[in-house]
């Protein structure tokens, strides 16, 4: 595990290039595996989650290549394995996205459970159950799930509440059944949309139809393509806040600014300063005190959850109070506590403490046993930040302890660094091109 030692108190300078996300290059790596001709994917990150990606589709027997910076080859043509194996498999909860085009070749899938290391996972109980709401079975064991799609076919599924990576799941597995399958409620997340265009360019037929309907009519054969995986918008956003909160002046190329509009309100009520060039956003702060405001946390078109720790952290070196309350997730303010030790004013609250309504979208959360959920963080600021000693345990907010540090008087110590390194391509790297005093210990 490694350490790294960062030097507070220097301003950001500079420009930054936002590498692709992993949320879409993970789910056309999959996608790809439909097809016996090449599929060409662009603006890859060359991460440790891709690299672990690369290496399980070459143990079923396909082709996955790097072509160059940014480019990978793929092709399923000589799938043998219908198994996932365990090592790379259970490593993260994508690999679910593996068992479609595994279905569709082999009629079943053995996919690895998640052995997670986060502090609180990530659950898959709706993935399963849209499954079974298609007519494929699913059996388990300790180690794997048995999924069979011997009479699976097509039909309506509505999500009670909109969800990214079983939107994902359902568009690859509609996209061989015969017939049409509807999907209402589905997530609205921009990936989702390199997904579609990926599946329609090999052939496929996947329209959505109004933000949340999306319908898919199956067909039996997927031809190559070539498609460019989006920028990573939270990448993006962690960069805008970095220049903020040390009072610095950055560039960040390679955004899609349709889908910033989030931050963009966030930053305007804030009192940040920003301007927009093409298909860049120069975000810079002096002196100028920035104004504290409240701040809900939902879905796609909302501010989502990636981006929640972040502003959190800022809305600290805003002036007054804040409430930052989360929709979606009961579990995302653990990082609270390192940035209180830091010197931050942030209380953990109850939606009713705070005068707010109670909304969550975690439907495995049983509020009649549990009850209300602490969702609610309200900060006070300005606050000085000091260096601190902290551990990295889960990497959705990780960055928040990299960026606090950054922000704060002294030296910090920071403990599983490495685990940023596997879901942001060169991510301390570019921190230190920008001037950030980071160096390992």
């Amino acid at each position: 595990m490694s350490t790294v030692i960062i030097e507070g108190g220097s301003p950001l300078l500079g420009t930054v290039q936002v590498s692709g996300t992993r949320n879409s290059a993970l789910k056309l790596m999959a996608a790809a595996m439909f097809s016996n001709d090449d599929v060409i994917l662009q603006n890859v990150p060359k991460i440790d989650v891709v690299e672990d990606d690369i290496k399980m589709i070459r143990i079923l027997g396909g082709r996955a290549d790097w072509a160059g910076a940014g480019r990978v080859i793929l092709n399923g043509s000589d799938i043998t394995s219908y198994e996932v194996p365990l090592e790379t498999g259970s490593k993260y909860r994508t690999s679910l996205l593996m068992a479609p085009p595994l279905l569709f070749r082999f009629g079943k899938a053995s996919i690895p459970k998640y052995k997670t290391r986060l502090s609180v996972p990530r659950p898959v109980n709706r993935i399963l159950e849209v499954w079974k709401s298609l007519g494929i079975t699913i059996e388990e064991d300790e180690d794997y799930y048995f999924i069979s799609s011997a009479n699976a076919s097509s039909g309506h599924v509505n999500f009670k509440i909109p969800s990214h990576m079983s939107t994902d799941v359902l568009i690859m597995t509609a996209a061989f059944l015969p017939g049409e399958t509807e999907i209402n409620n589905a997530s609205e997340e921009s990936e989702i949309d390199d997904l579609i265009d990926l599946m329609n360019a090999m052939g496929g037929n996947v329209v959505r139809s109004e933000p949340r309907l999306i319908k898919v009519n199956g067909v039996n054969i997927f031809k190559g393509a070539s498609v460019e995986v989006q920028p990573d918008k939270t990448e993006a956003v962690v960069f805008s806040i970095a220049a903020l909160i040390t009072k610095g002046n950055v560039v960040i190329k390679n955004i899609n600014r349709n889908i910033m509009v989030p931050l963009v309100n966030f930053l305007t009520k804030i009192g940040a300063r920003y301007e927009f060039e093409q298909n860049s956003i120069k975000i810079w702060r002096h002196d100028e005190e920035l104004q504290a405001m409240n701040l809900t946390i939902a879905p796609t078109p909302g501010f989502v959850p990636d981006w929640q720790s972040a502003a959190t952290l800022l809305l600290t070196q805003c002036n007054g109070t804040s409430y930052i309350h989360d929709t979606v997730y009961t579990d995302r303010f653990g990082y609270t506590k390192d940035l209180n030790r830091m010197g931050a004013k942030i209380e953990l609250l109850r939606p009713s403490e705070a005068g707010i309504s109670y909304v969550i979208s975690d439907d495995t959360y049983d509020v009649d046993r549990l009850g209300e959920p602490y969702t609610v963080a309200k900060t006070n600021g300005p606050v000085k930040l000091k260096g601190e000693k902290m551990n990295i345990t889960d990497f959705r907010y990780g960055t928040v302890h990299v960026l606090a540090a950054l922000a704060a008087e002294g030296r910090s110590e920071i403990e599983g660094s490495d685990i940023l390194d596997c879901y942001i391509e060169n991510f301390m790297l570019k921190l230190k091109n920008l001037g950030a005093k980071i160096w390992d210990q």
